[in-house]
Formats: C-alpha cells, structure tokens, sequence
C-alpha cells in the first residue's frame, strides 16, 4: 500500500471532548485503527463496519475502511467509500489517499486531480506532494514530476523515497548533474536507501563514469543482495566492458532473486553464453527465452533475439514488444509535422550516436559528402561522444549541419529535430547498443526510415515508416515479418566509403602467420561463431594440411575454441589471434587483410561492416546464405560485386566451396582477380556517388508521397 494509506497513529480529525463511553463509535475506532495497523484486516473491517452502522457518514472510518478494502483486493470498493470520506471531509489526508486509490487503478487523470486538491487543502502534505510527483513521473512527465518531488523532499528532509523519485526524474530530463546531485544528498542522509544508489549508479553509467557506476553497483548488491535488477545492471555494465566471466553470474543471481525483466536477463545471459563460445549454454536457455517472448514479457533486447536461429516470427515479436514499451515510456507524439516546400531541397537528417571512429560512421562518411546538394541538405544528429579524431572532423565538414543532442532526453532530442527542420529522419542506430529508439518514437519528422544499423524490423508502433534494403537481404515475400514499408535499392543496400585508405602491405610474420599455408580468417566478432559453423572450419583445418585459422581476438572465448579443435583432433595451435586494433588503425586493419587467403562467414549472423572491410581490401568472402536479413548481408554484397559463387545457402555447400578454393590456387587466384576488377564496378558497392543518387530517389519518392498525404508503401529504386 502507498506509503502513508493507514495513518501511523490515529486518524485525522478526531473529535475532542471529555469521558466517552466505552463503546463510542470513536473508542471503537481506535480499535480499529490498531487492529488495522497489527495487520488484522477482517478484524478491523468487522470494527469499522461497527462505527458506520453507528455513524454512517463518519468520514474517518470510510477512508479507513476504502484503504483496508483497497488491501483486501476490491480496489474499486475502497474508492468508493474513500470518495464518500472526501465529499463529507475533504481534508488533504483524505484526498491523498482518493488520489492513491486511483492511481493504483490506473486512473491518472482523477489521481492527479484528488493530489492537487490534496495540495490546494495542504500545501505542507509531503505525501501528496510524492505521490503527485510519483505519479506524473510514471506517466512519463519528468518535467511536471520535478516540483512536487522537490516539495516533499523539502518538506520531509528524511523522505528518501522522494529524493529518490527526484534524481529519476532529473535523469530523465537530461539533468545529470542534478540528478547526482539529489541522489548523493539522499545518501548521505541514509546510506542504506537502494533505490537511491540504484538510481544514482545509473546516472553515472549514462554520464559515462563506468568505473564509479560500476561501484555503486557493487556496493548495492553486496548491502541489498536481493536487489535483482541491481544484479542485472551490473551484470549488463560489465557485458558491456567485455568483462564476460564476471558478468556471468549476475546474470544468475538476478535470474536467481527473480528480476521481473526475467526475459531481458536470459537474452543477455545466452548473448554472454555466445561470446563465452559455450554453444550448449546458450542453446540450453533458448526455450526458456521464446516461452517468456510468448508471454509477452517485453524485457529482451531485441538485438539479442534477432541473433539467433529462430523463427522470423520470433523476432518480429520481441521488436513489437519493445516496440510498444518504448511508446509506453516515451508520451504521445509531437504533434505532426509538415515537409517543407516542394521544389526546393529535402532535408535529410541522420541520426546516430556513431559520429566518431565507428564501423557506422566508415561506411556513412562518403555518404554526407557525396549527397548531391541540388536535391538534398544534410543534418547529422548525434548523441554519441565526441573523440575529438580525424573521423569526427571530417564527419562535422560532411554535414550542411551537426547538431549534438547529447545531455538531451528523448522529448528534448526529438524537439530539437523538429526546431532544426528535417523533412525524412533516418535513424541509424535502432535497437543496437547505445541507440535511442525513444526519439524516433516521439515523430519529430514527417517521414521517418531506418537504415543500416539494425537488420530487423523495430516493430509496430516504433514510429518509423520505411526501411532501406534491397532484393537480396529483404527478397520479396519477406515483408510479412516487418512493420516498416520496404524500399529495395538497386544493387547493395550497404553504404561505402570509396575512399577509405588502405596502409601499406603487411606481412604475414607480422601477425605470427604462416607464409607457405593457406590461412583462412574472420574477423567477426566471438558472439557470432555458432558450433556448427567452428566445426566446419575444424574440419577444414584437418583437410588443408598446415592451414591455420586467423581469428579476430575472441577474448575470454578462446580457452572454448581450443578445446573444441583438440576435441576434434586438431592442434590448437593452428588458431591464430589477431589482435583487435585501435579504431584509428583502421587502415592497417584493411591492410593486413591482405595476409589471408579466405574470409570464413559466420551463420546465421553474417559479417556486415566486416564482410565489406574483406572485400574492399581484397579479400574473398566465402558466406552461407539464410532467410532474415541478418543472414543475407555478405550475399548482398558478392551479388553486387559479381561474385554469386562466392554465396551458398547450406552448410554442405559452405563447407565444400571454401575447401575448393582452399585446395585449388588457380580458382582461388582467379577469385582474387575479379574481387579486384568489381572493386571500381559502377554502380558496385563501393560506388558511393551512384549509391547516394538512388538514396535520393529513394528519399523523393519518400516525400512525394507523404506531401500526397499517401501511407507508406513499398517500391523499387533503380
């Protein structure tokens, strides 16, 4: 019950007077207010129900007994003698708990309104002033939540709760200096107040301070170990970090102490299974997963789901539920927007937390430079850091306009998109990590798209209109599984930077390779090798004498890769780490791609950014084909470079083609050859004048029919 509902000693509004006689409706209700505070409801109803057969209209003994009723599970029936109690004495202890009721009840308007009246009786009732402030802070208006939190917090300067309320609401808004202002206050005036270290922990994991988040966290659990999302936090804080073996088991004990985000817990605990290389793990907690999915626990990143080989159903569904908890928490809409004149320009924002050295921001670099001006402006939306590097730079110069949301909430991000004038916002982020799905909710533009970032649908209701693909990873037929209309571009969706630089060759000594076997790479990341792709490559390892497999550094999974190949009576030593390198080593990481003879492809998730970094430096991509489009992305591109052999669609076929070329150096010479050839193909995937030209149609079309008043449809770019 909300936190003042039964009074601590006797009710408000006693009367006064001499010897009453024992049984007084108001001896009687002393009795009752006792035995309801012991927690012997029947008793104290039985008591109540004494005093109002004596006293029908005694105000106190209806509010009590609506409260006591409210506690017995008849919600509704505790309102209605609680609004008799407010209509006899409208005092602000009877309106407050009016105003609990209703809120319990999911009637936010009405709570509202019996909290301020509350107020306007007694502008000193730090309750009303909390729960007014609570409530509005549940219904996602942070900014009207701010002042009736500051009230009570000044009104009871012990009131952790409030204070508590209060740093939520400032971190909401973007204040996050306030916000750690307020939650460290509260704590100094009681250290044991979870919900206040909780909050300020995930202050200081937005604000940046992983190490002082990290703390809070720990601090947390280890006082309050039945605090289950504080276990969660900390296990994603370190996940994050790629702190994988110490992020295991609290995903565990928050599963363990039963976090109401149960799906969101097992999604990262399989994710963190995936990267650990423990394939039996993570497949073991799958059921569980998609049994929590259908029951429509909302919790899961869909990133997470969209990972595994599950049915494209299955992903459709985990993006719709997050989906509509995104629209939940982020209010209505901005009201709608218009396009600007026809005739001139459109204006073209992109959205991203990815403006600095980041795979997103190679591949989208030559795209803001190379728009043509005559048919569109570019605004580059960011709420990412700023890492001060060459790439930030020359991002900033791409751009007609770089606005930087960062401090900003989602309402006030999206304001600012609105202010700046966009006509067609892209977001490039979606449901991947940092990205901000919130502000695309809230419509700050007329025509919203999302492209590139995330290779799923973002599910109904999360207030985009289009998504960019093309024939080969959104082949017709497909659309049933996403909620977006679908604009195929012709030739490869994926943006590139044609002109990328490349450092000088390396040599293979240089990364402790072999120079006379062939070495099979890839560079993907740990979570997407699955067993059966590793085994595969296992036994192309034992059919290609002293071949060796060059694999991007996969950190705490490697001891699970070795096992796996000894198991398989292959020396592990023939896996050989390739240290990840600095983002501003870009190019020396295309160059040393050089040094290997294959790229490997992982499924069902496929290289993306990675798949056009192996091609663009020359190297062949031999991939496996499947039917989302987060299995289709390297396909795309051989397509696209004219390499269609290079794309099979079983793991036989996989297996078999990477061991042809592995054993014949004319057919792989010969592959060499025509990667190199399509590398300047016009209109290939490295054209990036051409590719931006049927962006802008894409956009136009966009546009024409939004100013037609015409819904979202998919077609064709040529």
């Amino acid at each position: 019950m909300a936190r003042a509902a039964v009074p601590p000693d006797r009710p408000a509004g006693r009367l006064a007077g001499g010897t009453v006689a024992v049984q007084h409706p108001m001896s009687v209700l002393d009795q009752a207010v006792a035995r309801h505070q012991a927690g012997d409801l029947d008793e104290a109803a039985a008591l109540y129900a004494q005093v109002l057969a004596a006293e029908p209209h005694q105000p106190d003994a209806l509010n009590l007994l609506g409260v006591l009723r409210a506690q017995q599970g008849d919600p509704a029936a505790g309102e209605a003698l609680v609004a008799r109690a407010a209509a006899l004495r409208p005092d602000a202890e009877i309106l407050a708990n009016l105003g609990r009721l209703r809120a319990a009840a999911g009637r936010v308007p009405a709570a509202e309104a019996a909290f301020r009246a509350a107020l306007a009786r007694d502008g000193s009732h730090a309750g009303a002033a909390f729960a007014l402030g609570t409530l509005l802070l549940n219904a996602n208006r942070p900014a009207d939540a701010v002042a009736p939190l500051e009230l009570a917090a000044r009104l009871d300067l012990n009131h952790g709760a409030a204070r508590a309320n209060l740093g939520v609401a400032l971190h909401r808004l973007g204040r996050l200096g306030d916000a750690e202002s307020v939650l460290r206050a509260a704590l100094e005036r009681d250290a044991t107040q979870a919900a206040a270290r909780f909050n300020l922990a995930s202050v200081l994991d937005d604000q940046g301070r992983l190490d002082a988040a990290e703390a809070e966290y720990r601090l947390l659990t280890a006082r309050h170990p039945d605090v289950a999302d504080a276990w969660l936090n900390l296990g994603t804080l370190l996940h994050r970090r790629h702190r994988d073996l110490e992020a295991l088991p609290c995903f565990q004990a928050a599963l363990d102490r039963g976090t109401s985000r149960r799906a969101g817990a097992l999604a990262h605990l399989i994710h963190l299974h995936y990267r650990l290389c423990r394939w039996d793990a993570a497949a073991a907690l799958i059921p569980q997963l998609l049994s929590l999915l259908e029951a429509g626990d909302d919790s899961a990143p869909p990133f997470a789901v969209l990972c595994l080989e599950v049915e494209e159903a299955v992903r459709q569904r985990a993006a719709r539920l997050h989906a509509a908890a995104n629209a939940r928490a982020a209010g209505p809409p901005l009201a709608p927007a218009s396009l600007g004149p026809a005739g001139r320009p459109l204006r073209v924002g992109y959205l991203s937390a990815d403006w600095h050295q980041h795979p997103t921001a190679y591949l989208m670099a030559g795209v803001l430079e190379a728009h043509d001006r005559h048919k569109v402006t570019v605004t580059a939306f960011s709420y990412g850091p700023d890492d001060g590097s060459p790439m930030r730079a020359r991002l900033k110069a791409g751009a007609d306009h770089f606005v930087d949301l960062r401090g900003m909430d989602d309402r006030g991000a999206a304001q600012a998109i609105r202010t700046a004038g966009v006509d067609i916002l892209v977001d490039l982020k979606g449901y991947t990590e940092g990205g901000r799905p919130g502000i695309a909710q809230l419509r700050p533009a007329p025509v919203q798209v999302q492209y590139l970032g995330y290779p799923g649908t973002l599910g109904r209701g999360a207030g985009i209109d289009y998504v960019l693909a093309d024939a080969i990873v959104l082949p017709p037929g497909a659309e049933a599984y996403w909620d977006e209309a679908v604009v195929r571009l012709s030739g490869c969706y994926q943006a590139n930077d044609s002109g990328r630089p490349i450092a000088p060759p390396s040599l293979r000594g240089d990364w402790g390779l072999p120079d006379d076997a062939i070495v099979f790479a890839c560079f993907n990341a740990a979570y997407k090798l699955t067993a059966d792709v590793f085994a595969c490559w296992g036994r192309l390892l034992a059919a290609v004498p002293k071949s060796v497999l060059w694999l991007l550094d996969p950190g705490a999974g490697l001891p699970a890769l070795q096992a796996t190949l000894a198991h398989q009576g292959v020396d592990p030593a023939r896996l050989v780490v390739a240290p990840a390198l600095p983002k501003a080593r870009m190019a020396e990481h295309l160059a040393r791609q050089a040094c290997a003879d294959l790229f490997l492809d992982t499924y069902p998730t496929n290289a993306h950014t990675t798949a056009a970094d192996a091609l663009y430096a020359g190297l062949p991509v031999v991939t496996r084909a499947g039917v989302p489009f987060i299995s289709r992305v390297a396909a795309s591109l051989l397509y696209a470079l004219g390499l269609p052999d290079l794309v099979t669609y079983d793991l036989a076929a996989y297996e078999a083609k990477a061991l042809e070329l592995a054993r014949d150096p004319a057919l792989l010479a010969d592959v060499r050859a025509r990667l190199l050839a399509a590398h300047t193909r016009p209109g290939g995937p490295f054209d990036t004048g051409i590719f931006c030209r049927r962006l802008e149609g894409a956009y136009a079309r966009m546009a024409d029919r939004a100013r037609a008043h015409l819904p979202p449809v998919d077609f064709e770019v040529e």
